[in-house]
């Protein structure tokens, strides 16, 4: 932004050495005056700044506000499309746990009632008969509903609360862990990583 200078009040290209006795004792005279008028003009752009600067405050505020409702209503609906795509025809073709979607809706959970929390729902989902095989997560989050755990969290949140319960059950020895190459895990190895889990009581039993 450009501000276009005023003229001075006195002719600056006029050496004051070339001035009267009388025109300078004149010029001195208009000193304070001309000062007074500076200042005024310096204060009134003063008010003018601070009152663009909070508008403009205010206005970034309003957009950043926006810019949240923007990025969430985003979150939400591409939450759901993620649900939507865990539900697909290649989601299924991927899983070799996965079964058709009629027998899934047509087979209840064997105990008949609904999980009363995320832990109970996973350990659950072993009493089906057509869970046998060890699952990833992702599998695991697609096989709830079929033991009646319904969670309106996001994909990656609902995952991560998996985690945390697989990580729960495992230690109490209600879940098996198993590595990517379908090897068991043992219960006193803490730095394997698991990729695969299995509930306890599909365990084949000892011989």
């Amino acid at each position: 932004m450009t501000v276009e200078s005023s003229p001075l009040p006195f002719d600056a290209s006029r050496p004051v050495s070339e001035l009267s006795m009388v025109e300078v004792a004149e010029q001195l005279d208009q000193i304070s005056a001309w000062m007074d008028i500076e200042r005024q003009r310096e204060q009134e752009a003063k008010q003018a700044y601070e009152a663009v600067a909070r508008d403009a405050e205010s206005r970034l505020r309003a957009i950043r506000t926006y810019g949240e409702k923007l990025l969430e209503q985003h979150r939400r609906r591409m939450s759901a499309f993620d649900g939507l795509l865990g539900k697909s025809a290649g989601s299924s073709a991927r899983n070799p746990l996965a079964r058709s979607a009629s027998f899934a809706k047509s087979a209840p959970a064997s105990s008949g009632k609904e999980p009363k929390n995320l832990a109970e729902a996973i350990v659950s989902i072993w009493t089906l008969d057509r869970y046998t095989e060890p699952m990833t997560t992702e599998e695991i989050a697609e096989a709830l509903s079929d033991v009646g755990y319904e969670s309106d969290a996001a994909a990656t949140s609902l995952r991560s609360s998996i985690n945390q319960a697989l990580a729960k059950l495992a230690k109490v020895g209600r879940m098996v862990k198993f590595r990517a190459d379908g090897s068991q895990i043992s219960p006193k190895d803490h730095s394997s990583r698991a990729r695969k889990y299995l509930a306890a009581i599909r365990l084949p039993e000892p011989v």
